[in-house]
């Protein structure tokens, strides 16, 4: 009876630990049914589990068993990567490690002694007070920093490397010591104390690196995109402005009424106006979208001199005022009134620092991370979210940053850059 509970107990515990990393992570539908369903199968196999506690060989096949039973059921409820689930699951094992060593210290130096019985034993009792308060103390530590920081959130070879060392320190080590040396040292609980706590730092650091790796090769395929786009939109408009004085010189040998020549003067004008800033790509991209805010009515301004530009690459140019032009037509195309289908891009020049500010009427309730906007996309495909980070990394390029605040229902975009 008492094997059982201890077999029970420790997937509880494990589960716990675990679910501190898991609980943030996208979760499938029916999500509290499925936990329920997944936890019960869990306890069901571990009580068929035909071996228990005694030899070295029966405890790290028991651990390494219920540590499988833990991960395998916890996939059901959350939707991740098997890949995600193992570094969340090896997280928690660590911090259950880290618990029960804790625990081993404080029942050497006499904590709860003489509390037990013929099924609550001292361990038992020590778990039950201890356990609570350090997952409390680990949830708000590397769980907490773990959500902020998204570690844990992406698969990799590397990543699942230092998960499985994760769990040969918690599993492997400690039955080593029980034949090795001396399990019950404090020496040895204070080792596999801090080695876990190692573990789980360079774990979330090292997925944190990963992440900025991958984002940083998004944006620059973003990035070659966007080169590709401006190749095609100058291509476009030199097109579109042959066509235009083409047509403006037979326009006038066409035998039309008058008001028939005038509508059709009318909208030549639209597709013909180039906006002439001083900057090629700045220039190219302006025509391009005034074009397409005058089929939704939005009127975009820009003020300011394009030369003042001319010591960045074009494609940067293209890519930086890109980016913030429409996230700006985003925002303003769910505005209705069309007094505030309004878009105002400012340049000005201060000695060495380039200050643009983008102005526009933004709708809604807009959640800022780290002095920047989130996407409302994040589950869509492509490159939803990557705008912001393409800005500031072009901003970083030329010694300057972004900065962006909501204020009464207008958002306000500001780039500084150091022209040198």
């Amino acid at each position: 009876m008492k094997e059982i509970i201890l077999k029970l107990a420790f997937l509880t515990e494990l589960y716990v630990a675990e679910l501190i990393f898991l609980f943030p992570r996208p979760k499938r539908t029916y999500f509290w049914l499925r936990l329920v369903l997944f936890l019960l199968v869990g306890y069901g196999l571990v009580l068929v589990i035909p071996f228990g506690y005694g030899s070295f060989w029966s405890n790290l096949l028991l651990f390494v068993t219920v540590f499988t039973i833990s991960v395998l059921t916890l996939w059901g409820p959350f939707r991740i990567s098997f890949s995600e689930l193992l570094a969340s699951c090896t997280a928690g094992y660590a911090v259950e490690h880290i618990a029960f060593h804790v625990t081993k210290i404080a029942r050497a130096n006499g904590f709860m002694a003489g509390v037990e019985s013929e099924i609550w034993d001292n361990r038992i009792v020590c778990e039950g007070i201890l356990f609570p308060i350090i997952y409390a103390l680990m949830g708000v530590s590397f769980g907490v920093w773990s959500a902020k920081n998204r570690s844990q959130r992406i698969s990799n070879f590397r990543l699942d490397i230092v998960s499985i060392a994760i769990v040969f320190i918690c599993i492997g080590l400690t039955r080593a010591t029980d034949i090795f040396g001396d399990g019950e040292s404090i020496t040895v609980s204070i080792y596999a104390i801090v080695a876990c706590l190692l573990a789980l730092f360079i774990q979330v650091v090292l997925s944190h690196l990963m992440r900025q790796e991958q984002e940083t090769q998004t944006v620059r395929l973003l990035w070659e995109e966007e080169r590709k786009q401006f190749e095609v939109s100058k291509k476009t408009m030199e097109v579109m402005s042959i066509k235009y004085h083409d047509l403006k010189h037979r326009l006038r040998d066409m035998s039309l009424p008058p008001e028939e020549v005038e509508s059709i003067k009318e909208t030549m004008r639209v597709y013909g106006s180039k906006v002439k800033t001083g900057n090629e790509a700045l220039d190219v991209l302006l025509s391009e979208t005034n074009l397409a805010c005058s089929n939704e009515g939005i009127i975009l301004t820009y003020t300011g001199n394009g030369q003042d530009f001319s010591f960045m690459k074009v494609t940067d140019v293209y890519s930086l005022f890109g980016n913030a032009v429409s996230n700006a037509v985003e925002a303003v195309e769910k505005v209705e009134d069309p007094e505030k289908k309004v878009i105002d891009i400012l340049s000005e020049r201060k000695g060495e620092m380039i200050i643009v500010h983008v102005t526009n009427y933004c709708l809604g309730d807009v959640k800022f991370q780290n002095g920047l906007p989130r996407t409302t996309k994040q589950t869509e495909e492509g490159f939803h979210g990557y705008g912001m980070k393409s800005m500031q990394m072009i901003a970083h390029k030329y010694g300057g940053n972004i900065e962006a605040r909501l204020d009464n229902d207008l958002f306000h975009l500001g780039i500084y850059l150091l022209a040198k």
